[in-house]
């Protein structure tokens, strides 16, 4: 398998392509539930006995997928050594970075399904909090300065947009 070599500026523009691409999946589905729901909401009855059942679960995952996918990505990034190579250190920081996502957006899905099934705006309302808080989570460049233990050579190579610090693998 080839590899494809990224500057510092590609890699940052990944990794705000990957968050984009995960919060416009998250607004674009409350989105279509929302006039889904509002649009056939005679034909579409509320389900009461699921949505006490929602009730619970809705509250209960919107709070700890979140802080379970912060907890693991701390720890995977933790794990990371200052004299690891740069390209190893980001490759794994955005891994890192995907799984924390994943877990917010799977928090908010739950809550757009629980939504969607019972009419309960409770639980869109919990959806979109969710989306608030996962824009808090914007991949900067200070961010990855503060998360990554970068020695003063990785610094200055994620400072230069046209330094090549991350290599990732590309099907032919």
């Amino acid at each position: 398998m080839d590899q494809k070599i990224l500057t510092s500026k590609q890699y940052f523009k990944l990794l705000l392509l990957v968050y984009g691409v995960m919060l416009v999946a998250q607004v674009g589905t409350g989105t279509v539930f929302f006039f889904l729901r509002s649009t056939q909401s005679k034909s579409m009855p509320n389900e009461v006995t699921l949505g006490q059942l929602f009730g619970y679960l809705v509250p209960c995952a919107a709070v700890i997928l979140p802080l379970v996918g912060i907890l693991l990505a701390k720890k995977t990034i933790k794990a990371l050594r200052i004299n690891d190579l740069l390209s190893d250190k980001l490759r794994k920081y955005q891994s890192a970075l995907i799984f924390k996502y994943a877990f917010f957006e799977g928090a908010t899905f739950f809550s757009l399904v629980a939504y969607f099934i019972t009419g309960e705006l409770l639980h869109l309302g919990v959806a979109g909090a969710l989306v608030m808080v996962f824009l808090t989570q914007l991949p900067t460049r200070n961010r990855v300065f503060n998360e990554v233990p970068l020695s003063t050579l990785d610094e200055s190579k994620l400072n230069n947009p046209d330094a090549e610090v991350a290599a990732i693998p590309v099907k032919d």
